[in-house]
């Protein structure tokens, strides 16, 4: 069943052979779509649709209508059309997961990303081209999905660069990495690398404050497609988002970039600005500064590799890819500088930071509250009686959570404070914290 706006369509019902399963389709058409009945446009395929517009108990909304049409109004981006391709209940992430031989030693099986990937190109996309005025070939054509939808949006890409010419795997879930039952940190990389450079234009980002989604998953892929033949700055955009967290919300504030990317004009740059630690230890965890430059039209990335100024060289030394090579104990300030922009830091280095800190959390829940094995807060916590949650790890130092309570998938507190809308905390020492979830979202 087909139901239309002016500006957007709801397929809904749409049947799949490859999947045996029905979904809704979701179509954002362009402000001059139904005026310039001549033109045709270049498509971007998002998973989690029913995201993509709008909201719903599950979770916040990507926004991309209003995204686009900003980016259109200001004159930065071509006009697109978005196809959002909502998901089946509970089935998710068998539809996100491509089988490989790793994918059998962290999940259960079934993995249906190849049928997914079927269902897309051989089911929905002929009927979007029937449907709509596109473009056809792999240079008009985009896809961009987030954590599992990251990961089938970067095996789909490099397995058929002749349908797809752009991705953006935003938080790709691309290691299982939890705590068991001691406190220890056990990560299980599951995808499968391609070691290919096909023509491909890769967009790859993750939060600051994604807790166990980690920014060196990411940092650590980009640098492997580096070593495949792929140019930062071309054909690879890495952004380490300082400070965000793994959520609809934040994936939103940083999708017009990889917009700008495929479909615009990103301008030229700004201003830079160095995130990261300010405090590193002769002993203990590498540290990596996260230069991020910022773009007149709003575009943002991180500079994988950029040419540093150490003050005190005798006390710490900087590799190019921002990576801390401290000495001594005292302090250093470096500067960054690309063309007319210039970035400084001050670097405290002391004797030693631990590789690891404890930090043990208790949550306490309404008495209304079903009783549930775990909950949900920055990492899972078991039940210990009376609507009570404890648990503890041993988290990597400056590892930084930011998240709402939860006792299950969409099923997040209510945070009352408006100011406060989420909780957060940064690994640096060890820590004991207190939460109180006063209501449940319904």
């Amino acid at each position: 069943m087909v139901s239309m706006s002016s500006r957007m369509v709801e397929v809904a019902d749409f049947p799949s052979v490859s999947l045996g399963n029905t979904r809704s389709l979701y179509v954002y058409l362009p402000p001059s779509y139904h005026e310039n009945t001549e033109k045709h446009y270049a498509v971007l395929y998002m998973h989690d649709g029913q995201h993509v517009f709008s909201a719903d108990e599950r979770g916040g909304s990507w926004d991309m209508h209003l995204t686009a049409d900003r980016l259109v109004s200001e004159g930065r981006m071509e006009e697109i059309i978005i196809v959002g391709i909502a998901t089946v209940p509970h089935q998710r992430l068998n539809e996100y997961f491509h089988d490989n031989p790793r994918m059998h030693h962290v999940f259960e099986p079934p993995f249906a990303g190849e049928q997914y990937e079927s269902f897309i190109i051989e089911e929905v996309m002929p009927y979007i081209n029937q449907q709509f005025r596109t473009l056809r070939g792999p240079e008009h054509t985009a896809m961009m999905g987030s954590s599992a939808g990251g990961i089938v949006t970067y095996n789909i890409g490099f397995r058929r660069p002749d349908v797809f010419g752009s991705i953006a795997v935003m938080s790709p879930y691309f290691v299982k990495a939890h705590f068991d039952g001691g406190g220890e940190l056990k990560e299980h990389p599951f995808y499968e690398r391609y070691g290919t450079h096909p023509k491909l234009r890769i967009w790859l980002d993750m939060g600051g404050a994604e807790g166990i989604f980690m920014e060196k998953y990411a940092q650590q892929e980009a640098e492997r497609l580096i070593q495949d033949g792929f140019v930062p700055g071309e054909d690879l955009m890495l952004f380490l988002d300082p400070g965000a967290a793994h959520s609809q919300s934040d994936w939103a504030g940083r999708a017009h970039a990889p917009l700008l990317y495929f479909f615009g004009d990103i301008g030229e740059p700004a201003s830079i600005k160095l995130y990261g630690d300010s405090v590193v230890g002769v002993r203990g965890p590498i540290k990596q500064l996260n230069p991020v430059i910022t773009y007149d039209s709003g575009f943002v990335h991180t500079l994988m590799n950029g040419t540093y100024h150490v003050e005190s060289p005798e006390l710490l030394m900087l590799l190019p890819d921002g990576t801390l090579k401290p000495q001594t104990t005292g302090s250093s300030r470096i500067t960054l500088q690309m063309g007319k922009l210039i970035a400084d830091k001050e670097i405290t280095i002391v004797e030693e930071l631990p590789e690891l800190v404890k930090v043990a959390i208790q949550v306490k829940v309404p008495p209304s509250t079903p009783v549930s094995p775990m909950i949900y807060a920055g990492f899972e916590i078991p039940y210990c009686g009376e609507g009570v949650y404890k648990g503890c790890a041993m988290v990597p130092h400056g590892l930084s959570f930011t998240f709402k309570v939860s006792r299950g998938f969409g099923l997040h507190e209510k945070i009352g404070d408006p100011e406060v809308k989420r909780r957060s905390f940064t690994a640096l020492s060890d820590m004991e914290l207190l939460y109180e979830v006063e209501d449940w979202d319904i």
